[in-house]
């Protein structure tokens, strides 16, 4: 490699990640994928909840939507 940055080569399936500190509970923490919403019923009276889920890490995230809200 020739230190250009011009020279280097991408592979297709590389997937880039960027943490954003206001949406970092949407971030898996072992490998930075961003995870879709998976909202859930908490049980009576509870509401709901929103659990984020990298599909291969599993749950890592857990949010009340309305927290301070109430």
């Amino acid at each position: 490699m020739s230190g250009d940055p011009d020279d280097a080569e991408v592979p297709d399936d590389l997937e880039i990640t960027i943490w954003d500190e206001s949406t970092g509970y949407r971030t898996c923490t072992d490998c930075g994928r961003d995870c879709p919403p998976e909202p859930f019923d908490a049980g009576e009276g509870q509401g709901i909840r929103i659990a984020f889920a990298c599909p291969t890490h599993g749950v890592h995230s857990v949010v009340d939507p309305f927290e301070g809200k109430r």
